[in-house]
């Protein structure tokens, strides 16, 4: 295994049993850029590979934040509709781009069972179509489209901040995303809204990425 990875074993939140995951050492990726929705790349091992972990004894599987997050009734949810299809498989170890995709995609499949907010599945669905996007595969603006439909629904119904993620941010995202998908006329009527808001004025930096993009889309529309 490659020197910057590890494995350390931890438990299972819905079987209970031990498990291997691998992590990525501290200090031993460095960053190289950050595209406008967040995408970072690295030079070296990305860190985002190992992000989703799935138990290799039940199926359960979720971000490496939100791993330990289940309520007894999700947990009852994946023992009945997932563990006993499920194939025993670990994940631990050195990941390809096909093997992360794989296992991200597990964890969305573990959050719609469960209902899950739509941010939560906003945020796989964002990271799913990043993977896509280092991969250099169309399926990228698939997995845009998806976490573009769950971020709209997130604004819509839930309260923010939901966890990290603030109401002026969510506004981005959905101004950002619809770029991406080439909705340039909703993209710029949702970064005027988050440009002409006084309380998000507060984060400069995200101002001043959202008065970018408005020029980049200017520039797309003007071709």
């Amino acid at each position: 295994m490659n020197a910057a990875l590890y494995n350390t074993t931890i438990d299972c939140p819905v079987c209970r049993n031990k498990f291997d995951v691998t992590k990525v050492k501290s200090k031993t990726s460095k960053v190289v850029s950050r595209d406008p929705d967040f995408c970072i790349h690295y030079e070296g091992i990305n860190p985002l590979l190992y992000d989703a972990w799935v138990c290799e004894n039940c199926g359960y599987a979720a971000l490496q934040d939100k791993f330990g997050a289940i309520s007894d009734k999700d947990v009852e949810t994946i023992l009945q509709n997932i563990t006993p299809r499920w194939n025993k498989r670990s994940f631990a170890g050195e990941r390809s781009i096909e093997i992360a995709l794989e296992a991200f995609k597990i964890a969305l499949f573990n959050l719609q069972l469960r209902k899950a907010k739509a941010s939560d599945i906003a945020k796989v669905c964002l990271r799913i179509a990043w993977l896509y996007r280092i991969k250099k595969d169309e399926k990228e603006k698939e997995f845009l489209s998806f976490a573009l439909k769950n971020y709209n629904e997130a604004y819509e119904k839930e309260v923010f901040p939901v966890d990290k993620l603030d109401e002026h941010t969510c506004v981005y995202m959905i101004a950002e995303l619809n770029r991406l998908v080439e909705n340039y006329e909703e993209a710029l009527k949702w970064f005027g809204r988050l440009i002409s808001s006084p309380q998000a004025r507060l984060n400069e930096k995200l101002i001043q990425s959202a008065r970018e993009q408005v020029q980049a889309i200017r520039r797309q529309m003007g071709k």
